[in-house]
C-alpha cells in the first residue's frame, strides 16, 4: 500500500492504522546524493505508550544503512522499468510479521529537510503474521575534544558509524571479556566481507560499501573504544537487538 509520495516540497507526513511488516523507500535520488534528509517513524498508540521506532527525526541516510546491512541490499529500479528510482530500500520494522495494531493506533512517518527536486515514495508491506518484535535505533554521539571513549553497545546488533580519518583505532570488548583492536582498513575488510553487496545502482553496478560510513555487527561485543585524534564528532547510530527486546531484557 501507497503511504506517501511527495515532490517540490520541504516535509511531509503521513499516517496509516493498518499493521504493515516493512517499509520500501524509493526516491530518484542516488544513495550517495542522500545527505539532509530526515525520517522519524514512531507508532503512536491510543491510550498508551507510543513506540519511538526513531527517537525523533534521525539522518535518513544512517537510517537506511542500519536497516540493511547484513542480508539485504540498497537496491533500485532500472530506467527499463515502469518506474525508474536510484534508491530502493526495504526497511524491515518487525521481526517477522506485522505490526501489532490497536485501536485507533498510528503508524506515523514524517520525512523532512526534502531536497525539493527529488520525488520521494514510501510504500507499506502487508503480513499474514503479527509481530510485537520492534526493530528500534538509537544515536550516539563522540564530543570533538573526546580522544579515547567506550560507546556501550550490549543492547544493539548493527552499527553505522563515520568513516572519520580522526580515528586512529578501533577495540572491541566481547562478551567473553576479550579485547580486539582494529584499524578502520581492518574494519572496511571485514565489513565488505560480511556484506559484499551494498547498493545496486540503475545502471548495473554493484557497491560492496559506502564512502564516509562504516557498517558492522554487534552481537557478542559489549563496548567498542573508539582512540581518534580531536577535529570532528564522531556519531554512532545504531538498531537495538530484538531478540533481546522480546526476551524483555531491554526496552
Amino acid at each position: 500500500m501507497n503511504i506517501l509520495d511527495t515532490q517540490g516540497v520541504d516535509n511531509k507526513t503521513a499516517e496509516i492504522q493498518k499493521g504493515i511488516e516493512s517499509i520500501v523507500l524509493y526516491t530518484d535520488k542516488d544513495f550517495n546524493a542522500i545527505e539532509n534528509e530526515l525520517i522519524s517513524v514512531q507508532v503512536e498508540r491510543n491510550g498508551g505508550s507510543n513506540i519511538e521506532i526513531t527517537q525523533g527525526f534521525v539522518s535518513l541516510k544512517r537510517f537506511l544503512l542500519a536497516s540493511t546491512f547484513g542480508d539485504d541490499a540498497i537496491g533500485s529500479f532500472p530506467a527499463s522499468f515502469p518506474e525508474s528510482f536510484k534508491t530502493v530500500a526495504v526497511i524491515e520494522l518487525t521481526d517477522g510479521g506485522a505490526l501489532v495494531m490497536g485501536a485507533n493506533d498510528k503508524l506515523k512517518i514524517a520525512l523532512k529537510s526534502l531536497d525539493s527536486a527529488s520525488r520521494y515514495v514510501i510504500d507499506g508491506i502487508e503480513s499474514p503474521l503479527s509481530s510485537d518484535d520492534v526493530y528500534l535505533y538509537e544515536e550516539k554521539s563522540i564530543p570533538d575534544e573526546q580522544t579515547n571513549y567506550d560507546v556501550n553497545v550490549r543492547n544493539f546488533d548493527i552499527a553505522v558509524m563515520d568513516d572519520d580519518t580522526n580515528i586512529t583505532e578501533i577495540n572491541f570488548t566481547h562478551d567473553n571479556g576479550v579485547v580486539t583492536k582494529h584499524s578502520m582498513r581492518e574494519l572496511r575488510a571485514v565489513t565488505q566481507d560480511i556484506d559484499p553487496v551494498a547498493y545496486v545502482k540503475n545502471n548495473g553496478q554493484v557497491v560492496p560499501s559506502f564512502v564516509g560510513y562504516l557498517q558492522f555487527p554487534l552481537k557478542g561485543i559489549v563496548s567498542v573504544n573508539v582512540r581518534k585524534n580531536s577535529g570532528s564528532v564522531v556519531k554512532f547510530f545504531m538498531r537495538k537487538d530484538v531478540e533481546l527486546v522480546a526476551l524483555g531484557l531491554i526496552k
